[in-house]
């Protein structure tokens, strides 16, 4: 059988109805098929709650369209069609190369907090001609192998059964139904050393996943080969319960990160995940959280060439509200994404925003929306109180239309706004 091929399309690109030999920038045509299947979930109503974030029923060229939202990374429906969903970055204008956006995308990736990227051995993640589910699998597969050769753990595991010895608990109730014939047997409850634990049952399942939904023949076999060493686990019937029963002690650790892995592929499917049946699979995330926390990384690890030394960095402070008081409660909690402190005092409040500014339409703000501007207003005024330099700074990607700062915007009461471009290939601010 013919491996269903991956379509590519970028953030805020369309999905149109059937294949076409038209070429587009922005759009590209998947089976008839595949478009019904995603169309149905839209407009189911428990669907739509799941797609809704990421998915948007549309026209495009007055043709019915889906249109991809700001969400990244890969879904793939039950007939096998993978849709790769790539951001824009226009590193190169509007001409990267796939193989370009992707390698940036899994740098910025393994910046992500909670996330198994964290961990993406470099030889593995960095073949970015595969498709990106193909490179997801492949990190998964490496770190898999890499716990085999240091041993799969087993457990005392409690099991009732029919034995030909005594062993433990006699069930006498159980002996007595069961055993009248044959006295030679015991029924008994026992605890024994099996490899048939939680974390070792997630591991199999995923590897039946990886198996089933993986293009590259290199992973198809690789994942064979590492079920055969899980051959006597059974697959998981309780994915949630099974995660909520693995053990994190000291003996665990190095499965840990095969773990991060598992968890984002099996939760990544639809609702028949637990049952085995895998349906939908959408491991997508929000580009402005990757750009928030991309930056957040690139600034920590650089902070002594914008601020004095010794300053720290702080994400997603919550210490202010808005509203202090209301009913005895302080409402409408304000976070910034970036706090510099020099010890407990706040030096400068940041914000990333991933969208799209041009330096020369002076007219219509440079593409800055008034609420941002509102917000770093509030922000200030919470997070900046006394402070003789107040600092606030909102950062865009660099692109060909915002390459450096604009003018300082001027707030009254000393309060400053640095609008900068950050460049994602070099992981720094621009003109700060």
């Amino acid at each position: 059988m013919k491996a269903k091929r991956t379509y590519s399309v970028r953030e805020y690109g369309y999905l149109l109805d059937g294949l076409t030999h038209e070429v587009y920038s922005n759009a590209e045509g998947i089976p008839k098929s595949t478009f019904q299947y995603l169309l149905s979930f839209i407009q189911d109503e428990a669907g739509e709650k799941d797609f809704a974030p990421f998915l948007r029923l549309t026209t495009f060229k007055r043709k019915t369209a889906l249109k991809m939202l700001n969400y990244v990374g890969v879904l793939q429906t039950p007939c096998g069609t993978q849709i790769e969903v790539l951001p824009k970055l226009y590193l190169n204008g509007d001409t990267e190369s796939a193989e370009a956006t992707r390698n940036q995308l899994i740098t910025m990736l393994r910046c992500l907090r909670d996330s198994p990227f964290k961990q993406a051995g470099s030889a593995t993640i960095r073949d970015t001609n595969m498709p990106l589910l193909e490179v997801y699998i492949s990190q998964f597969l490496s770190l898999t192998n890499q716990l085999i050769k240091r041993g799969i753990r087993s457990d005392y595991v409690r099991e009732q059964k029919n034995a030909k010895f005594l062993k433990g608990r006699l069930l006498v109730s159980q002996q007595i139904r069961s055993n009248m014939l044959h006295p030679e047997r015991f029924a008994i409850e026992c605890d024994e050393y099996l490899i048939n634990r939680p974390a070792n049952r997630l591991i199999k399942t995923t590897l039946a996943l990886v198996a089933r939904v993986a293009k590259s023949s290199s992973n198809q076999r690789l994942a064979r080969e590492l079920g055969f060493v899980f051959e006597d686990v059974p697959t998981s019937t309780d994915i949630r319960i099974d995660f909520q029963k693995v053990k994190t002690g000291r003996s665990m650790s190095y499965y840990q990160n095969v773990l991060a892995w598992c968890r984002l592929l099996l939760n990544g499917h639809g609702p028949t995940a637990s049952t085995g049946d895998f349906n939908t699979l959408s491991l997508l995330y929000p580009m402005e959280r990757i750009f928030e926390d991309y930056v957040a990384h690139c600034l920590r690890s650089k902070l002594d060439d914008y601020f004095e030394v010794g300053c720290t960095l702080k994400t997603q402070a919550a210490k202010h509200s808005l509203v202090e008081e209301h009913d005895g409660n302080a409402i409408f909690r304000l976070k910034p994404d970036l706090l510099v402190l020099n010890g407990k005092q706040t030096v400068c409040v940041m914000d990333t925003k991933w969208k799209l500014l041009d330096a020369s339409d002076r007219q219509h703000k440079y593409g800055i929306s008034q609420a941002d501007m509102y917000q770093l207003y509030a922000y200030g005024h919470k997070y900046l109180k006394g402070d003789d330099q107040k600092e606030l700074r909102l950062i865009y990607p660099k692109t060909d239309k915002f390459k450096e700062p604009l003018p300082v915007f001027h707030y009254e009461d000393g309060f400053r706004l640095s609008v900068v471009p950050f460049d994602l290939e070099k992981g720094e601010l621009v003109g700060d």
